[in-house]
């Protein structure tokens, strides 16, 4: 009764990691590996062995990576300088700041930090515009790939912890 409760109660803390998996560069997926090992404590890896935590990290691991780089492979698309993704990513810290919209801040500060460094930079209001939503693509993608892999996670979570 008792492993029935703390396994539900694991599964509430971890509904928004898949909130934040939605939102570019947020680690959802660490604030869930973090609940998972806290359960793993609690239970004494009983029902979530050390393998099964190791599996977990995998997932978010790689989602983490492909989350981070994936904006930066948009904007290499689009055909961007590196001082473009720098400011891409200053822009995302900003316009999460100043825009406290969840991803609409990101995206906007992100669109318009490549967007000003690669007009500065070339003059070409097309070309950087180009740059600019290949940027926005490729961290949609990733933000994309992050919430499938969080849904897998949760669901690998619980089949690990009724096996």
């Amino acid at each position: 009764m008792t492993h029935t409760i703390i396994l539900i109660i694991a599964g509430i803390l971890l509904i928004p990691g898949i909130i934040m998996s939605i939102i570019p560069v947020v680690p959802g997926m660490l604030y869930m590996l973090v609940v998972v090992v806290l359960y793993g404590f609690y239970d004494n890896f009983y029902h979530i062995t050390l393998l099964d935590v190791g599996i977990l990290a995998l997932i978010s691991a790689i989602a983490m990576i492909i989350d981070t780089i994936s904006g930066l492979i948009g904007a290499k698309w689009g055909g961007a300088d590196w001082t473009a993704i720098v400011s891409g990513f200053v822009g995302l810290i900003f316009g999460s700041a100043f825009i406290p919209v969840p991803i609409i801040g990101s995206i906007i500060g992100m669109f318009f930090g490549v967007l000003a460094s690669e007009w500065y930079r070339t003059r070409n209001i097309v070309h950087s515009h180009r740059v600019a939503t290949g940027s926005i693509i490729g961290s949609l993608a990733g933000a994309g790939v992050k919430l499938v892999a969080s849904f897998a996670f949760l669901i690998l979570f619980i089949a690990f912890a009724l096996y």
